[in-house]
């Protein structure tokens, strides 16, 4: 019984029962993983004879070769002994030892990082590029804009992930290398740029036709002016923002900021994003020095730091009625002036030459700074990313479009417009959080087939991760590396699925009762 004069907070989230019903989800999937697992192991075992190979050859150590696999893999023992064994040694962390006598556990321990760091990346990216477009889309329905969106979408949806990765290593690697060694733009070049640049803008601006025009106008001739100005200062060649240029960004990035959270008619929120922007600028001339000679744990702590100074000038200039918006429009301040740092110390470290690399994760027997080595990773990494995140992009794009479109045509979004509420705060506070509850479920989904279109990803670029860790194992006949392999996938199926039901609970209330 509650207590009287105790009232709960409206919407505040019941974590007992929350906690309770993830326990019961992992627990449900307990016998799923077992029954998995074992139907796996033997499909493996009965997919072929692992001894073929070795009948047929005409070495004189055959018949030991063989004896050495049949004792490595356990062939004289029934498949079920074999899965007891295997599932026992899964618990002390022994995932066995492959057909070479190698520890699957190190092969599966060097492979894992490769693999889950192109998946994370391109889930990434496929993430914030598909929401964000597909919100755009939405708000921007039936627009020029849309219908290319909507074109592009089903066509990356539609591509084999074979065919797209190998576009890329021919036109997003080799020739845009070979441009590379002499860079520069030229006039028929800055045209099409400024036109597709028009476009774009005449269907983000919206509205009548000459404001659309205007719009397309204005953008034009800021794009034009702008390449025309790296033209003419050999920019391509010699990379980098100068302090004058970044601190213009900083006020574009605290401008942003503003808006994405409160209309600019409201004077705190807006000075609070411009001064948080302004005081991270300052700050990244104070610590130049210190980012310079960066490491991870320094860029996790400049991160932690530049939130917390965003809030800490938001609340200081919000006062006690926009406190809360303009904490926010700080910390998003500071972040996105952080992210134009990072990429001014990634551009300055980019060095001419052929960068985009085609194969590997990274240059053997590479050594340099820290911005040096990300750098080379970035130039291996960016291609095979991007192969994964333009097909998950595609699904992201129209579930979040789709669930915008059902959301913005509810009751109490009218009722919010009604009301007079800025465009901004309708869609991203009322109607975005609604919209992410069933884009939610395609994350789990989307995720899975990362994984599936890592496996080729990784033979098209010649990584040496999970995907050449299954292959390998399922031309074997080798049963441990492929019960690896499925282990990780699905454990991070599992844990995905764990952190959906914590984002309904969080996005929908009903499911915290």
């Amino acid at each position: 019984r509650r207590a009287p004069g105790r009232t709960p907070r409206p919407g505040a989230p019941r974590l007992i029962p929350m906690f309770f019903f993830i326990i019961r989800r992992l627990l449900v999937s307990i016998p799923i993983l077992l029954a998995s697992s074992l139907l796996t192991f033997w499909l493996v075992t009965i997919s072929g004879d692992p001894l073929a190979q070795y009948r047929q050859s005409t070495d004189p150590n055959r018949e030991q070769t063989m004896a050495t696999v049949r004792r490595l893999l356990e062939l004289d023992r029934p498949f079920f002994e074999r899965y007891v064994d295997w599932l026992g040694g899964l618990f002390r962390g022994d995932f066995g030892l492959n057909r070479d006598g190698q520890d699957v556990s190190v092969l599966l321990k060097q492979a894992a990082g490769t693999t889950f760091r192109l998946i994370i990346i391109a889930t990434i990216l496929s993430i914030v590029i598909g929401l964000l477009v597909g919100i755009i889309t939405a708000v921007r329905q039936y627009s020029l804009l849309d219908y290319t969106s909507t074109f592009a979408a089903f066509l990356f949806f539609s591509l084999p992930v074979f065919w797209l990765a190998v576009l890329l290593k021919e036109f997003g690697a080799i020739k845009f290398n070979d441009y590379l060694e002499q860079p520069g733009l030229s006039a028929t070049g800055i045209a099409i740029l400024c036109l597709l640049s028009a476009l774009m803008a005449a269907g983000l601006v919206g509205g009548s036709l000459a404001r659309r025009a205007a719009g397309g106008a204005i953008t034009a001739a800021v794009v034009g002016a702008i390449l025309v100005v790296i033209d003419a200062t050999d920019w391509l060649t010699n990379p980098g923002l100068s302090p004058l240029l970044i601190a213009v960004l900083a006020l574009a990035c605290g401008v942003l900021a503003a808006m994405s959270v409160a209309p600019l008619s409201n004077r705190r929120v807006a000075v609070a994003g411009v001064a948080a922007a302004l005081v991270g600028f300052l700050g990244s001339l104070v610590l130049d020095s210190w980012i310079e000679d960066a490491s991870w744990t320094r860029l996790f702590l400049l991160f932690v730091f530049s939130l917390t100074s965003g809030a800490a000038v938001g609340v200081a200039i919000g006062g006690e009625i926009d406190r809360r918006p303009a904490a926010q429009a700080g910390m998003i301040a500071t972040f996105l002036l952080g992210s134009v740092v990072v990429v001014d110390r990634f551009i300055s470290a980019w060095s001419p030459g052929r960068t985009i690399a085609t194969i590997d994760p990274k240059t053997p027997n590479f050594s340099g700074t820290f911005w040096e080595t990300m750098v080379d990773y970035a130039g291996h990494q960016i291609l095979p990313s991007l192969a994964l995140a333009l097909i998950g992009f595609a699904s992201y794009m129209r579930f979040t479009r789709a669930s915008m479109l059902e959301t913005l045509n509810s009751d109490y979004v009218r009722t919010a417009k009604a009301k007079g509420l800025p465009a901004t705060q309708v869609v991203m506070r009322h109607a975005f959080r609604t919209a992410l509850i069933p884009v939610m479920t395609v994350i789990t989904i989307s995720f899975a087939t990362a994984i599936e279109g890592a496996v080729i990803t990784e033979r098209v670029f010649n990584w040496r991760g999970m995907g050449s860790l299954f292959i390998t194992g399922l031309n074997n006949i080798d049963p441990y590396p492929i019960m690896a392999f499925l282990v990780v996938v699905s454990l991070s199926i599992v844990l995905l699925n764990a952190v959906a039901d914590i984002m309904y609970a969080y996005l929908d209330p009903r499911i915290r009762r």
